[in-house]
């Protein structure tokens, strides 16, 4: 959760809390942290949701992520696929890997949106490259099983053996 450092506003719940309410993003974004995790503020998810919102309408692409998952998962709202996909967009566009990767994974199972092979490999391949190791694993999978790319054995060690070297656990199963 978060991928800035907002230690800083995390401090003082009154002093985000203002900032937000004024339209600043990076508050929304903290203060959405802030009931999320139950940190400075007491957890409230309906809470979390509506300050992401704003924060990722105004662009700010670690709170159109977290908008994306809280959908994904029905985590403050109700599930819905197609809404997790559209604020994933935002946030890859704008170059988040774990964005990429959530999005291409939604590509790949059609969920929220039309089955894409093509969309899927093009967005966990962004990922990859950017060294996210959910991204890694993925693609080399895809490699494995032919997915949505001509199968490729050597292909599919590599994204695995790049997934290892940062030791996620999975990539071995």
């Amino acid at each position: 959760m978060g991928f800035l450092n907002l230690d800083f506003l995390l401090d003082d719940f009154e002093l985000v809390q203002k900032k937000a309410k004024k339209g600043d993003a990076k508050a929304q974004y903290a203060l959405a942290v802030m009931y999320q995790e139950g940190d400075g503020a007491e957890k409230d998810l309906g809470q979390a949701f509506l300050w992401y919102r704003k924060s990722a309408e105004q662009g700010f692409a670690d709170a159109q992520y977290e908008l994306g998952a809280m959908y994904a998962h029905g985590e403050g709202v109700q599930q819905d696929k197609g809404e997790a996909a559209k604020w994933y967009q935002k946030a890859a566009e704008q170059g988040m890997a774990e964005a990429q990767n959530n999005l291409g994974l939604l590509y790949l199972k059609g969920e929220g949106i039309d089955r894409d092979e093509t969309a899927a490999v093009k967005w966990i391949r962004k990922a990859a490259e950017q060294g996210d190791v959910a991204a890694q694993r993925n693609l080399g999978y895809m490699y494995f099983a032919g997915e949505g790319v001509a199968q490729d054995k050597e292909e599919a060690a590599k994204w695995h053996r790049k997934a290892d070297e940062q030791k996620y656990i999975d990539s071995k199963k």
